[in-house]
């Protein structure tokens, strides 16, 4: 769902989608499904980068992802994970910058 309302194809999954946020910029939209990889759209809805999610141990994934929520300046992501933890994911200024864990919650 595009800031204009319209739904982009790419949203469609194979998997339910479990949690969803726009950022306090308007300009980033985050999806997250039964797959557990996080997509990133521009506000135009268009898709423009992804990351794969990771368990608070090592083992089988079998969490569900529940809740996201953007930073304020829209630079990084908490996401709240059904196997009882937090990560926060700095995304970068730019599309396409690495992403990585830089801080967790248990």
């Amino acid at each position: 769902l595009s800031a204009n309302g319209h739904v982009s194809s790419a949203l469609v999954h194979d998997c339910k989608i479990t949690a969803i946020c726009y950022s306090p910029n308007n300009r980033k939209l985050a999806a997250c499904g039964m797959d557990r990889v996080v997509r990133l759209f521009n506000d135009q809805g268009e898709p423009v980068d992804k990351f794969s999610t990771k368990p608070a141990d090592k083992g089988p994934k079998t969490y569900v992802v529940k809740a996201m929520h953007f930073s304020p300046d829209s630079t990084k992501l908490a996401i709240a994970q059904s196997d009882n933890i937090v990560f926060v994911y700095k995304l970068g200024l730019e599309w396409g910058d690495k992403k990585s864990i830089c801080n967790k919650f248990l």
